[in-house]
């Protein structure tokens, strides 16, 4: 076979035709493969991105849990505190009551025992040589 008879417009187009079909058949096969690896590319990295708010969902809640806790807390803390307030001004008003009353009792019974004392002189009396 010549050269001339191997180039003929029908064995070129023949040609072409079959290089257009081998080129379908792999862009056929390798297109999908294509397709599902970058399938798998975006899912798994839209599961890592909602594995990632999750987990930040999942921490901001035990951070809220903790801020009410530690409000509660403390909360709780200042009702004490008050009532201990309350408590210790009670304390201080019998204790200034108790104080008072001592001094009062004091001071009565230094008259007496100066009472008692002027009439015991009074009555007997002194030897003085």
């Amino acid at each position: 076979m010549s050269m001339d008879t191997l180039l003929t417009t029908s064995n070129i187009t023949f040609a072409l035709g079959i290089i257009g079909i081998l080129f379908a058949v792999y862009n056929s096969y390798r297109k999908p493969q294509e397709e599902i690896e970058t399938n798998q590319a975006l899912t798994k990295k839209d599961v890592d991105n909602k594995a990632t708010i999750l987990a930040q969902k999942e921490m901001e809640n035990k951070a809220s849990l903790l801020e009410q806790q530690v409000k509660l807390a403390y909360e709780a803390n200042e009702k004490k505190f008050q009532e201990m307030g309350v408590r210790i001004d009670g304390v201080m008003t019998k204790v200034d009551n108790l104080v008072l009353t001592s001094s009062t009792w004091h001071l009565d019974i230094s008259n007496k025992i100066v009472e008692l004392t002027t009439i015991i002189s009074e009555r007997i009396p002194r030897n003085t040589k």
